[in-house]
């Protein structure tokens, strides 16, 4: 009994020491891991790091600008530069380096202005413009046939046949065109070092890079060719729209529309922006044209018979044709967006006819 006795003490006091060694080992390890220094993950290699910036903006590391990221290239290092590269880096030519279109041209030939701060606003390429090589190193001609609209004939090896440059028609693509409209001019695109891709969407949305009507038409009457829809446009709607070449068509356009601006719509209406202005103006034709860049574009010009001896004039003008054409360019009151600066009551005092409600509580 005692031998057995015996025999069991021992074997607890060997399980007991062996747990007492378990411990320790495993406290032992504990304390060598958290005392020893931590790995450093291993650094990125200098062909690595490189072939991520070049997969990012044109193989360039993106600069921070208001919590977005503008694309940074050897332009960039002059924030001029920056509508331009934000435009670009937004534009359907984002992954085609700057010097692939500019082709001869040396940013430092304008640090000198740069430095002195003497560079013109808004600031523009002005010698070495984009050239038809350039343009055909990346697009063949004989095989665009139809771009843009998907009812647009724009057969590119007969404009290249009779030597219509390329950028008479896309000079716009890539930068929406924001040299020409001064967009950098007006206080909210101003600060150079505010524009980002965010902003570049928003001062040159894709209705601007898109060459319009205008540019066609122009070329068109200039080169003695037909101005006809049908000859650009193969959808059958088109062709029972009114004759675009009378030459009274700049006066009677708008008498045209009213009797349908359906119509108006069918060509110079863009998907991507609203169709009729609003707060309405009460005419159909006008918030039309005054949600239309197409037709505003041309009616915030100055006519030609606005000429010098306008003012003794336009009231007689304004009684033959009616005040409601003044309206197609003109507000009675402040102007609202896309109108002209001039309005009736700088000089008038028009009053707006009272509420419908307002006279019947009166009466």
């Amino acid at each position: 009994m005692l031998k057995r006795l015996h025999k069991f003490s021992l074997k607890k006091v060997m399980l007991l020491t062996a747990l007492v060694l378990l411990a320790l080992l495993v406290v032992g390890c504990s304390q060598q891991t958290s005392t020893a220094p931590a790995t450093a993950p291993e650094k990125e290699t200098s062909g690595d790091a490189t072939q991520k910036q070049d997969t990012q903006a044109g193989g360039a590391t993106p600069t921070k600008v208001s919590d977005t990221e503008i694309a940074q290239t050897q332009c960039t290092e002059c924030h001029e530069m920056w509508p331009e590269i934000a435009t670009w880096q937004t534009s359907v030519h984002a992954n085609v380096p700057c010097l692939t279109c500019h082709k001869g041209y040396d940013p430092q030939q304008n640090k000198s202005a740069h430095d002195s701060g003497s560079f013109q606003k808004p600031i523009a390429i002005r010698n070495n413009p984009v050239s038809d090589d350039a343009c055909r190193s990346c697009h063949a001609m004989q095989n665009r046939l139809a771009t843009l609209l998907p009812d647009l004939i724009a057969p590119h090896e007969k404009h290249e046949a009779a030597k219509v440059p390329c950028l008479s028609c896309h000079r716009f693509v890539t930068h929406g065109n924001i040299a020409e409209r001064k967009v950098t001019t007006r206080p909210e695109y101003s600060d150079y070092s505010k524009w980002s891709p965010q902003l570049a969407k928003q001062a040159a949305p894709q209705v601007m890079r898109r060459p319009n009507m205008f540019v066609c038409i122009n070329c068109h009457e200039q080169r003695k060719v037909t101005t006809k829809c049908a000859a650009c446009h193969y959808y059958p709607d088109r062709k029972s729209l009114p004759s675009h070449e009378n030459p009274e068509w700049k006066v009677i356009h708008g008498r045209e529309g009213r009797k349908d601006v359906n119509n108006c719509a069918k060509c110079h209406y863009d998907k991507e922006s609203q169709k009729f202005a609003t707060p309405s103006t009460g005419d159909l034709i006008a918030d039309f044209a005054r949600a239309n860049s197409y037709c505003y574009g041309c009616h915030l010009k100055r006519p030609a018979n606005h000429d010098g001896a306008w003012m003794s004039k336009h009231p007689q003008m304004a009684k033959d044709k009616g005040l409601q054409n003044c309206f197609a360019c003109h507000d009675k009151n402040q102007p609202r967006p896309n109108v002209t600066g001039t309005y009736c009551n700088t000089c008038h005092w028009f009053q707006d006819p009272k509420p419908a409600a307002e006279q019947a509580q009166k009466k």
